[in-house]
């Protein structure tokens, strides 16, 4: 549990809150009187007493955050919250502003990737182009080192863009063992959302998904239903809690054809986008079901700053 604690961001407790603080006097008085020149008194005037101000105010903002979604959460597990007369107002408004769309492209493959061609990934492949020619330039100067570890550095991640950009998901995908013409047939009449870098569509014959890795295509006969996943994602810096939001997954729960065993496919939507996908399914599927229990799980992601 201890190193548990060590690798992952966690809740400030209390006690760690007053270690800081005390810390940060301790570093404090060693500037004003240790170092005693003007750089050490501006940080034991103004750097310490800032950082023992956003250390408090992060503790209290993360404490409101966690009372605020344990309300929230509870409603969400038992359904109120989804449930609710003022939700289901939005959800309303939301579907009638909000609804299905058609591919762009009536073509699979093409229509894929195109969604997986965004301009975004363009300047991202230009600035690696440009670094790996800088320490190309390198060479130059005598930095051999440097110059051959920036070329390998920077011409992975120019890779990592280029294959995201050229839809290298869809390419492994159409490689696998698939029936092409009957899922391109399916797809080219769906009901498609999309959010973030991810889709969800209703073919003829198929569910259709994609995610920024993967691609999936789910025939409705080894569909036993449609379930919600929430998780609250708390976010932190350098381990100071920050931020938190809510995502929303459609779970498909899939009955896989050889080993019989039950399979979940989640792709993030919003929260209005699982709740059309879960009232269609009906259309699509006789039969098929929806969990009313909705798991929440609670994730954390720290960013170094």
């Amino acid at each position: 549990m201890a190193s548990d604690r060590n690798r992952f961001p966690h809740k400030m407790t209390f006690k760690e809150l007053i270690i800081y603080i005390i810390s940060t006097i301790v570093i404090g008085l060693f500037f004003f009187f240790i170092r005693g020149d003007e750089a050490g008194r501006l940080a034991a005037f103004i750097v310490c007493p800032l950082l023992i101000l956003y250390l408090i105010y992060a503790y209290i903002k993360e404490n409101r955050a966690d009372q605020k979604a344990q309300q929230r959460s509870s409603q969400i597990a038992g359904g109120e919250y989804f449930e609710s007369s003022e939700w289901h107002s939005k959800y309303l408004t939301y579907i009638n502003e909000h609804p299905f769309e058609r591919p762009e492209i009536p073509d699979l493959k093409k229509d894929l990737l195109k969604r997986f061609r965004r301009g975004n990934l363009i300047i991202w492949m230009v600035f690696f182009l440009f670094l790996m020619f800088c320490s190309v330039c390198a060479l130059f100067s005598g930095s051999y080192i440097l110059s051959v570890v920036g070329m390998i550095l920077f011409g992975i991640l120019f890779y990592m863009v280029f294959s995201e950009y050229t839809g290298m998901p869809v390419r492994r995908w159409l490689k696998g063992d698939i029936d092409y013409e009957a899922l391109n047939a399916s797809y080219k009449n769906s009901r498609l959302l999309t959010y973030k870098k991810n889709g969800f569509a209703f073919g003829s014959t198929h569910i259709h998904a994609f995610s920024e890795k993967k691609v999936y295509a789910v025939d409705y006969r080894l569909v036993e239903g449609i379930s919600r996943k929430v998780v609250r994602l708390k976010k932190y810096e350098d381990g100071i809690y920050s931020s938190d939001e809510y995502q929303n997954y459609a779970v498909i729960h899939v009955r896989l054809p050889e080993s019989g065993e039950l399979h979940d496919v989640e792709i993030e939507l919003n929260e209005f986008q699982v709740q059309m996908v879960i009232d269609n399914l009906m259309r699509y599927k006789p039969g098929g079901s929806s969990n009313k229990d909705i798991p929440l799980v609670e994730k954390k992601e720290n960013t170094d700053v």
